[in-house]
């Protein structure tokens, strides 16, 4: 009797007493806890598209809200998309990344001590892989470094058979299309990020609807330089969205930030100089295309300049001319004060401390208010004093000889001698 219960009581056991995964053809690829906001990059496996609608992202099931992912989202087979928000990783002690199915079904989960540091992932190596590893945060590409693995649907072209008999003809094969978006604008780069944080270039979506970007290009100098950065994204209406870059594109010491379409077409652009470490380049204005140094701002609107550093005027001429710029409000606004800061395109801003900022502009930039000195003038009042004391010089050795030499003889009028017998 034992021997025909007990496979049955192991098979309980197996099935009910150990960790259940729900269908795993979508897993956590990679997680980034520091900075914020928290990132998640989920990949498909699998050969078909998979609706994650109403799917879950967790920590080790806090106090704190879950994650939901909202309607209508789907993975396309072999790539990946990628999840923003502070789903509370704990930094300094153990946590665990979860998946869950809409019925809450664990689907993967990746547990860890602690946080690798700023800018340092947990990711599989390779994709889709069981083994684990932590490297430079590569969230939107493939770990392998094989480019971006957001992929997002193109269209096919539609062949209509004729049902007339007529010789079979090869199809036309199918040719990917790109949508022509309009009203879209760098807002900030971080091209000097502190030691092991990414450089980053935010994008601002400056139209009502959402739009999707399908392989377009974060690049520097044209032609010259490292090799252009290919993304896909969706960006909401009126939002900010920013592409991680892994790697190092720009240059500390002054270079470009370009965005190309995928064609390759420039879209929107800046030169700057010395950048300032840790320090962002913002845009002024969407109506105005000049940047300058402010506080980072990650996907949100744009920080006050920092005062004392000068505005870098845009070089690189925006070719969308037959779009009119709408009006968007920034949250600070630069001070309308005239400062006059002189410098050249590549010498290094001076940020003015806190302790500084009650000092006027003209104490912070040495002005004076000294005024010109006439020379002209100087030297004519100079010429009339030499005159007057050679005159009064001659004329007081005349008065000595004529006392010396000449007595009786008088070379003055009368009235300048005294009465004699006095």
């Amino acid at each position: 009797m034992l021997k025909k219960i007990f496979p049955i009581i192991f098979l309980l056991w197996l099935f009910l007493g150990s960790p259940c995964f729900a269908e795993n053809n979508i897993l956590i690829n990679e997680f980034l806890i520091d900075p914020q906001p928290q990132l998640v990059e989920l990949i498909n496996t699998s050969s078909e598209n998979v609706d994650i609608s109403g799917w879950v992202i967790d920590d080790n099931g806090g106090s704190s809200g879950i994650y939901k992912i909202a309607a209508g989202t789907v993975i396309y087979p072999n790539s990946c998309l990628v999840f923003s928000k502070d789903f509370n990783f704990n930094k300094s002690t153990s946590d665990s990344a979860r998946l869950f199915d809409p019925s809450m079904n664990l689907v993967d989960l990746y547990q860890y001590k602690s946080s690798p540091g700023p800018g340092i992932s947990y990711s599989r190596v390779p994709d889709k892989e069981a083994t684990w590893s932590t490297a430079s945060a590569s969230i939107g590409s493939y770990n392998s470094g094989e480019g971006s693995c957001i992929f997002l649907p193109t269209p096919t072209t539609q062949v209509i058979e004729d049902p007339s008999p007529t010789p079979e003809i090869e199809p036309t094969p199918t040719t990917i299309q790109y949508q022509s978006i309009a009203n879209v604008y760098i807002s900030e780069a971080m091209v000097n990020p502190e030691t092991g944080q990414n450089e980053w270039v935010e994008i601002y979506n400056d139209n009502d609807q959402q739009i999707t970007l399908v392989d377009w290009f974060i690049d520097d100098e044209e032609d010259a330089g490292a090799t252009p950065k290919k993304f896909s994204m969706e960006i909401e209406g009126q939002s900010y969205k920013a592409v991680m870059i892994s790697g190092s594109v720009f240059n500390n010491d002054g270079d470009s930030v370009r965005l190309l379409d995928s064609n390759k077409n420039f879209v929107d652009g800046f030169e700057y100089g010395k950048s300032v470490k840790g320090v962002s380049f913002g845009r002024v204005a969407f109506d105005n295309p000049d940047f300058c140094l402010q506080e980072e701002s990650y996907e949100k609107n744009n920080n006050q300049c920092l005062i004392g550093t000068p505005v870098m005027p845009t070089n690189i001429i925006t070719l969308k001319t037959d779009v009119v710029k709408p009006t968007i409000s920034i949250s600070k606004i630069i001070p309308t004060t005239k400062v006059v800061v002189k410098t050249t395109a590549k010498s290094v801003p001076r940020i003015v401390k806190p302790s500084e900022r009650n000092r006027s502009y003209e104490e912070i930039l040495g002005a004076s208010d000294n005024r010109k000195i006439d020379y002209g003038l100087l030297v004519k009042h100079l010429s009339v004093i030499s005159f007057t004391y050679s005159l009064l010089t001659l004329v007081s050795v005349l008065f000595k000889m004529t006392n010396i030499y000449g007595k009786g003889f008088r070379i003055l009028p009368a009235f300048i001698y005294p009465p004699r017998g006095q």
